[in-house]
């Protein structure tokens, strides 16, 4: 009888426990549903934030479009190096054609005038995409295409902002700092030259290398120094007769052999770094009035109405992310202008400090100017080509 009771009382608290279970589950804001890990496991439910659910829909989006296509006008290293990377991160398939800037430019033009949709991306130099692809409409806007908040945050980038145009339409994630002084150091002392008015000194007269500031690396050291100084110091300098060349290996080579001590816009970086790892007694830096930055080939815009518009928001967020530019600055030679990059792959006279002034002699409004600089710089330094 007392075996009886106790079952009785033993079913009647089960059956109460269920019931209250029941109810408590089903009350407002109630929430005892696990979740289930890798491991079988489980663990409390997680909130996501709204960029990680955007992310998550666009991953899966871009893996049903299952490639990104982008033109490319730097080097096929880099080339093997983007594709390789962004395939074992996603698995998608990266199709890049690689060319130099104008051939890339001339291809995209091409196609946007047949109404064919082939390119999602172009990574690429500044000035075709500035003068002639922008004009032409065939970009659109990169702002809502970022979702990675590490892509998003100003605080991660060099002077606090995204390098993003005013109209959206183009980033330049890599700048490269065009040292305008070189030194043999055998015969010349740091000290001697701070400025780019000590050129003015007689002592340098008829002993000075300058790339052609007419053309190419040259006229953009004279477009940007028009501007940090002005003509009229430039009229001073053709005085001073400096041996000009467009040849960039042959200048480096005469200030490392000392034919001529010291050199303006010394051009080739990588002559000059392997000189210098040579050991030639070279020195190559930037004087207090500052220097030009140009953004090389990671020039970055987005296709207007792209084949393939998830896999391309996924590339271009992992591009502009750390790792993505890791990856492109080490294949490239480029330093990037997220700070959390490392530069240790890259000269330090190639790379930006804090506090000093650079023109950048890519953008719209310099371009705009430049055939007037140009014919400017044919008419001060023309009499040193006859």
């Amino acid at each position: 009888m007392n075996r009886r009771l106790t079952r009785k009382y033993f079913y009647s608290f089960l059956a109460v426990s269920v019931i209250a279970l029941l109810v408590l589950s089903c009350s407002p804001g109630s929430q005892i549903t696990p979740i289930v890990g890798a491991s079988g496991s489980t663990a409390p439910t997680a909130t996501k934030a709204d960029w990680e659910t955007k992310w998550e829909q666009v991953l899966e989006e871009a893996r049903k479009e299952r490639q990104v296509v982008i033109y490319g006008g730097f080097t096929a290293p880099t080339r093997i190096a983007l594709m390789e990377a962004f395939s074992q991160r996603y698995g998608l398939d990266l199709d890049i054609t690689i060319g130099r800037g104008s051939e890339i430019g001339q291809k995209l033009m091409r196609e946007h005038r047949a109404g064919l949709k082939v390119a999602d991306a172009v990574v690429n130099g500044r000035t075709t995409m500035e003068m002639e692809l922008k004009p032409a409409g065939i970009f659109g806007s990169l702002e809502p295409l970022f979702l990675l908040p590490e892509v998003k945050d100003p605080r991660g980038w060099f002077g606090g902002q995204l390098p993003l145009t005013d109209d959206k339409l183009i980033l330049t994630p890599t700048e490269n700092v065009d040292p305008p002084i070189a030194i043999n150091t055998s015969m010349v002392k740091r000290e001697e030259i701070t400025s780019m008015r000590d050129f003015l000194n007689p002592r340098w007269k008829g002993k000075i290398a300058m790339d052609n500031p007419t053309i190419g690396s040259g006229l953009n050291w004279f477009a940007a120094f028009t501007e940090i100084l002005d003509y009229d110091f430039m009229r001073a300098l053709a005085k001073m007769e400096p041996a000009t060349t467009s040849d960039k290996r042959l200048m480096a080579e005469w200030i490392a052999r000392g034919k001529y001590p010291v050199a303006i816009a010394p051009g080739s970086v990588e002559t000059i770094t392997e000189l210098i790892d040579l050991g030639a007694p070279v020195s190559v830096f930037v004087p207090k009035e500052g220097a030009n930055i140009s953004s090389g080939s990671g020039t970055t815009s987005y296709v207007a109405n792209a084949p393939h518009p998830n896999a391309t928001k996924l590339f271009i967020n992992w591009l502009l992310s750390k790792e993505g530019q890791t990856v492109f600055s080490r294949a490239s030679g480029l330093p990037s202008a997220r700070l959390d990059v490392p530069n240790d792959h890259i000269p330090p006279f190639r790379v930006r400090q804090p506090g000093v002034n650079y023109v950048r002699t890519a953008g719209e409004e310099y371009l705009r100017t430049l055939p007037e600089k140009q014919r400017m710089a044919r008419e001060i330094f023309g009499g040193l080509f006859r």
